[in-house]
């Protein structure tokens, strides 16, 4: 069965809210890009896929240094993306860890970026490209 997490509306001027089955029913809406007749006001769905992945990424990062003890607050993704010809062609992440890290906590950061669930489940033909940037 189902669990169900959220409920979509389509809204005016092709506006899509979300709202999540959470105690405080956090909200997410969505607009369609300006060059596809949107508004532009508010993320397009791709740009929140590449957000989500990132956040994902980064709930890897906090889970794992908690498990290994090692700091990782502060450690930012900036996400972005290219367009395909079908939509999203290829998610892009800079990612940035701004304090001292030893060849084992970097590998182990690494990993945990690599085995994000969510950007596991995009279709490979997407890439997904990673620029890191570690404080020396």
């Amino acid at each position: 069965m189902m669990k169900e997490t959220s409920h979509s509306t389509l809204g005016d001027h092709m506006h899509c809210c979300t709202v999540f089955n959470l105690p405080t029913h956090p909200k997410i809406c969505t607009d369609v890009p300006e060059k596809l007749g949107g508004l532009g006001e508010q993320p397009s769905p791709g740009e929140l896929l590449a957000a989500t992945v990132a956040s994902c990424m980064l709930s890897n990062v906090a889970f794992t240094g908690a498990k290994k003890d090692f700091p990782t607050k502060g450690i930012t993704i900036t996400a972005g993306l290219s367009e395909g010809p079908q939509g999203v062609g290829a998610l892009h992440f800079r990612i940035t860890v701004p304090h001292s890290t030893t060849p084992q906590q970097r590998s182990l950061i690494e990993a945990a970026v690599a085995s994000c669930p969510v950007g596991k489940s995009i279709h490979p033909d997407i890439p997904k490209h990673i620029e890191w940037h570690w404080a020396e």
